[in-house]
């Protein structure tokens, strides 16, 4: 008699965790944020295609606007003609490009769009890093043929990029999915067959889970490396002599592996295609250094003025970045898009 009142007990605790697994899933699929982005086997994630939808934003002064957030068919955020006899621009970076923080025509190449009498093709990812964004230029540029290809740069690119730098970091929804440049070949930190991926894939309430978690760790952590990792993100010293050994030897792979990336996008692109790039900050010196060092090495003209032009207007006030802190928001986007705008006028448009 106990063994079969056991046996219920049992089942029953089973049935109500299945229960309750069932209705958190069910209750984050219909009440949960809006996901641009979907997986994607080779990419890791990419954006939707064929979708739209409308994102409240919430900016750093509290005011809130709606973003009208759409792609087509190939996930780009604007795609032009490419027949066009117009210039063609081609756009690709990560989520200063492709998150829905402004509207696509507030976008910073929205207003380059709206200034400058060109096609416009834009495309990114949230938390890319450049192999990603080679990727999808090789997929698309002979659709295009861009004569100017812009490619937005972040400093935690070279962070991307690394597969050892990356590996102590909280952001697992990147981390297992993308692809890293390692040895001459892509590789990948878990197979598409794995507990997480699948889990990550499928279940709504185990991405917001996982979501959540991060969240509390980046509390915690007040960042997004664990205490003993933090001189990974450049936010701590070193905490010892070998681990500052170890940091900086990670960084020169990751240097040289970023300079390969941007050697192999412009190989990928036209020969006729003008590479032009600019960072979405430029205010740790170290960074921008790093930055326009690579753009050099792999020809592309470095626009530092573009985000210098965003942070000046911050320093007096304006406020041009969403709630996070970082990203640009509308006024943000304007104010790059008109100062890229004018670059490109000057230094490619006069001919």
């Amino acid at each position: 008699m106990r063994t079969k009142h056991g046996l219920f007990i049992v089942i029953s605790i089973i049935l109500t965790v299945l229960a309750l697994l069932l209705a958190g899933e069910a209750i984050t699929r219909l009440f949960g944020a809006t996901n641009v982005y979907q997986y994607d086997a080779r990419l890791g994630w990419r954006p939707k295609e064929n979708f739209s939808t409308q994102i409240p934003v919430i900016d750093q002064s509290g005011a809130s606007y709606a973003a009208d957030y759409s792609t087509n068919a190939f996930g780009f955020r604007t795609f032009g003609n490419p027949d066009s006899t117009k210039k063609r621009f081609l756009f690709v970076g990560d989520s200063w490009t492709g998150d829905p923080n402004t509207s696509d025509e507030d976008a910073y190449f929205g207003v380059v769009g709206k200034d400058l009498p060109v096609e416009i093709f834009a495309i990114g990812g949230g938390g890319y890093g450049t192999l990603q964004e080679l990727m999808l230029i090789r997929e698309y540029a002979s659709l295009i043929k861009p004569d100017i290809f812009v490619l937005q740069y972040c400093d935690n690119d070279l962070i991307n990029n690394s597969f050892a730098l990356e590996a102590p970091r909280i952001t697992r929804n990147q981390k297992n999915f993308r692809p890293y440049w390692v040895d001459g070949q892509v590789s990948y930190r878990l197979a598409g067959d794995s507990w997480y991926v699948l889990l990550h894939r499928y279940s709504r309430l185990f991405r917001t889970l996982d979501m959540l978690w991060s969240m509390v760790q980046y509390k915690m952590y007040q960042g997004y490396y664990p205490p003993e990792y933090r001189a990974y993100d450049g936010l701590s010293p070193a905490q010892s002599p070998v681990q500052q050994v170890e940091i900086t030897t990670l960084k020169k792979t990751a240097i040289e592996t970023t300079a390969i990336l941007l050697q192999a996008m412009k190989e990928a692109l036209p020969d006729k295609t003008k590479r032009v790039t600019f960072a979405a900050s430029t205010d740790v010196p170290e960074e921008m250094r790093i930055w326009q060092d690579l753009a050099d090495q792999a020809g592309f003209v470095a626009y530092p003025s573009v985000s210098q032009k965003v942070e000046a207007a911050e320093a007096s006030g304006v406020i041009v970045r969403v709630q996070d802190g970082a990203h640009w928001n509308r006024q943000g986007n304007r104010i790059a898009g008109e100062e890229l705008a004018r670059l490109i006028a000057r230094d490619y448009l006069q001919e």
